[in-house]
């Protein structure tokens, strides 16, 4: 563990943030939308940097480039935050992780699985997360929310062939399920996402 930017960065552990997907129901980039004085996917990277992250890749598709500019703009730090495009990003969540999960590091050790669109999350949220991890790090540790595990999680390296194995919209719901070894973290404001504009707008300012 060592430190940057005044927070604490975990040697191995790494993160995804899906925000690949259409936003149909919210009528544009809901990644683009602003919360809080920034974007939300500028939000989601930054709260995983701030957790310990050692990189974080956001997983791009639908508008990538307007997406990518506005992390190039946002406060994320640019030397450990990288974009990759899923070209097929049209067939669901499982195939955006899987192609995020290729861009890894060789040397990562976990990854820290985030969403672009639960805005109520705090970094303190995805500590306890990385806190739980690193107690147990070779289990995956998931957030309980809503009477279930989800997204955020954590997932050690022998989970990664997995992961990276997923397609169509089989996302990690379907390894948390599966899997025998899951510690949860209560976490009830993950279960705020945002599906159109009348959710951002009923959001606490």
């Amino acid at each position: 563990m060592h430190r940057c930017s005044g927070y604490s960065v975990h040697r191995g552990l790494c993160a995804v943030v899906l925000a690949a997907g259409a936003s149909r129901r919210f009528g544009s980039p809901k990644q683009l939308a602003s919360y809080r004085g920034e974007t939300l996917v500028e939000r989601s990277v930054r709260l995983a940097h701030e957790a310990g992250a050692e990189t974080v890749c956001v997983v791009l598709g639908y508008r990538a480039e307007a997406i990518g500019r506005a992390l190039q703009r946002g406060r994320v730090p640019p030397g450990r935050t990288n974009t990759v495009r899923n070209a097929r990003w049209r067939d669901g969540m499982g195939r955006s992780l899987a192609c995020g999960m290729r861009s890894l590091d060789r040397r990562a050790r976990a990854v820290l699985v985030c969403l672009a669109d639960q805005p109520l999350l705090e970094a303190g949220d995805l500590m306890r997360l990385v806190l739980a991890w690193r107690a147990s790090p070779r289990s995956v540790v998931a957030s309980r929310y809503a009477g279930k595990t989800g997204v955020p999680a954590i997932f050690p390296r022998s989970h990664f062939a997995a992961l990276k194995s997923l397609s169509g919209d089989r996302g990690a719901q379907v390894l948390l399920a599966s899997s025998n070894d899951v510690l949860s973290v209560p976490m009830p404001l993950a279960a705020v996402d945002i599906d159109d504009p009348q959710d951002l707008s009923n959001l606490p300012s």
